[in-house]
């Protein structure tokens, strides 16, 4: 491909725009043109994500920026792979040249970079863990690797710096086969093409609805629920777009496409079915300024030189941010002031540049031109390099972060949730429900006719006191309703798996035969008058009701708060990543929880005096795991003082 036709062909979030952009698809898909606007269009997809992940909150769906990213990397290859084909100068070998070229130097660069200071500032949990993220990075499969490992405990992906990389993989599993797909229907007309790639969209639209109602993280991380994203943008080269000759009307639906990518950055929420249906509103409107948005007030707009050079680093910001954020919140936690939220975002740019000047152009200046397979030779041995590296450090991790017996008991419960010992405790994809996993169990409902039943209604935070429930109560039968991300309400929010089962218990168990209804929960105040009316309608079934309160809550991950103030001789040092919100909740929950006709036990005082909190167990282990759930150790502890004060067994 000459340098007067060059293109970047990748473009969704793991590889965004290149400055050699040269050529694009006009309105009816047959020219190739240079676009600016796409530049502009690549701004749009990738501030909003820097935003999001450096502490923005208000844009909350900031990650469609990924999604459109996806449409404007099917729109280019899919322009340039049609054009060449039909010149009869397509080649599958120069193709992965380019891929390999626009790709690799700047992500081996990231990945060399991120597991050198992963080995100075992780912990021996959390650098194997991206030990093994940058070895499935390597071979284009982190996205398997963050589905696999990846769950509600949300909390821990800001300690994940490669979880990013997940995109990377979608677009390149889906390019392994697109090109072949293309050139094997090379004698189609433009319009039955148009079809087939159309029925594809339809399909992958349809798999990604079902998905993101059963199992959302797989909807999320994985290709088949987003090859019609990347179709979108394939339809819109191939011309099956209206054809509008009235700019005035062209003009107005671009406007009204950035209204609706920015409108989807502050509506649409995580918790949200995704990417289907609500990737379709900033997806469409992305295709649209690929179809309109070439000339006119959107294309001068899109195309200014702020936007645009935005869009130039874009690919390069995208790498950089995220391990930038990831090891920062995990050095200096999560919650990020204004300031710090600045700083990021400016480190994050400051990196994309350099990667973009220093790596990204001289790179593609190189090795972008010629017929040889030398790139694809030297792209072997480094990908089996790093994913051999990546091993080697997931395998050595506690040779290369050594720490005190102390120390490496505290880190030996990072990532708890994920063991099998875990699993036991929370009874996960068992009565315990996950985004990723199974259905609820019916066994878990079962009344006995000869035990006590107590029943335990939760999210996680209920969840992770059903081990310990079961050891403090074993002459009892133990009734557990939890789900991940859902309060124990009678008309709360979540997810349809979550509100299936906690709607499902609300309605069928026989409460006048339950000595006590447990509900624990990460509880927000917002939802406290559906709380009050969730214990009227049990006490109006002869049923008594406990409620325990928010757990202590901390800003990073306990565990290696420990390991922290063990090592800096500082053993105040987690008391300032404690959030003390948590505890005026809990203080404001329990007179109205009274009045309503419940108990109400205090997690909080359990492990709190006065404004001193316990960080460990007598022999060192650490009550909680994360920011707040408690360890099998904390959560029998706490239970215990609160069953002591708070019988939930009737006299018979």
């Amino acid at each position: 491909m000459g340098a007067s036709v060059q293109v970047s062909e990748s473009i969704a979030t793991g590889s965004a725009a290149h400055a050699g952009t040269r050529t694009s698809a006009s309105q009816d898909g047959r020219t190739l043109r240079y676009r600016p606007d796409i530049d502009g269009l690549r701004a749009l997809a990738i501030l909003p994500i820097l935003l999001l992940h450096c502490g923005v909150t208000k844009l909350r769906g900031g990650f469609v920026g990924v999604d459109i990213f996806f449409v404007i990397s099917g729109f280019l290859i899919t322009a340039i792979m049609v054009r060449d084909i039909a010149e009869a100068r397509f080649s599958i070998a120069r193709f992965y040249r380019h891929r390999i070229v626009r790709i690799l130097p700047a992500l081996l660069v990231m990945m060399t970079v991120t597991l050198a200071l992963g080995c100075v500032l992780l912990l021996p949990n959390q650098l194997r863990d991206l030990g093994r993220s940058a070895a499935a990075t390597s071979v284009f499969g982190s996205n398997f690797y963050f589905y696999l490992t990846s769950d509600y405990f949300a909390a821990a992906s800001d300690a994940k710096p490669l979880v990013h990389t997940w995109s990377l993989a979608v677009e390149e599993q889906f390019y392994l086969l697109y090109p072949l797909l293309l050139w094997s229907l090379r004698g189609l007309s433009r319009q039955r093409l148009a079809q087939v790639i159309a029925s594809f969209a339809l399909a992958s639209f349809a798999i990604g609805g079902w998905l993101a109602t059963t199992y959302p993280s797989a909807a999320f991380f994985l290709l088949p629920a987003r090859i019609w994203e990347l179709s979108l943008g394939a339809l819109v080269a191939l011309g099956a777009v209206p054809i509008i000759a009235n700019r005035s009307i062209r003009a107005a639906l671009c406007i009204l496409a950035i209204a609706v990518i920015s409108a989807s950055c502050i509506a649409i929420s995580s918790g949200w079915p995704f990417p289907v249906p609500f990737a379709l509103p900033p997806a469409v409107a992305a295709a649209v300024l690929l179809a309109y948005g070439g000339e006119g007030p959107t294309a001068r707009l899109l195309g200014a030189w702020p936007l645009r050079t935005v869009g130039l680093i874009s690919y390069s910001a995208y790498l950089w941010h995220r391990p930038i954020i990831a090891f920062y919140q995990i050095r200096h936690g999560s919650t990020l002031a204004p300031v710090e939220t600045f700083g990021l975002l400016c480190a994050s740019l400051g990196a994309a540049w350099l990667s973009f000047a220093l790596v990204e152009r001289p790179a593609s200046r190189r090795w972008r031109s010629g017929s040889g397979l030398a790139p694809h030779a030297v792209a072997v041995v480094l990908l089996a390099a790093m994913t051999i590296a990546g091993l080697t450090i997931a395998a050595r991790a506690d040779d290369i972060r050594p720490l005190s017996p102390r120390q490496a008991l505290a880190a030996s419960y990072l990532g708890w949730d994920s063991t099998d010992a875990g699993k036991r405790q929370f009874s996960t994809d068992r009565c315990f429900v996950l985004p990723t996993g199974r259905r609820f169990s019916p066994e878990c409902l079962q009344l006995s006719a000869t035990k006590p039943n107590i029943a335990l209604f939760g999210d996680s935070h209920g969840a992770h006191f059903s081990q310990a429930l079961h050891t403090l109560l074993p002459g009892a039968n133990i009734v557990q309703v939890t789900a991940a991300g859902c309060r124990p309400l009678l008309h709360g929010k979540g997810l349809p798996t979550c509100r299936t089962t906690m709607d499902a218990a609300f309605g069928t168990l026989d409460f006048a035969r339950i000595d006590t209804v447990i509900l624990s929960a990460r509880w927000l105040d917002f939802e406290q008058p559906a709380l009050l009316d969730t214990i009227r309608w049990l006490r109006m079934r002869d049923t008594r009701v406990l409620v325990i309160g928010p757990s202590v809550e901390y800003d990073a991950d306990l565990p290696a708060l420990i390991v922290r103030s063990d090592a800096d001789a500082d053993p105040t040092l987690a008391d300032g990543f404690r959030l003390m919100d948590r505890i005026a909740l809990d203080r404001a929950m329990a007179g109205p929880v009274r009045a309503a006709g419940a108990d109400y036990a205090s997690a909080i005082d359990t492990e709190c005096t006065g404004t001193t909190c316990r960080l460990t167990t007598a022999d060192g282990t650490p009550l909680h795991f994360d920011h707040s759930h408690f360890t099998p150790a904390g959560a029998q502890a706490a239970l215990a003082a609160i069953l002591a004060r708070h019988p939930v067994i009737r006299r018979r």
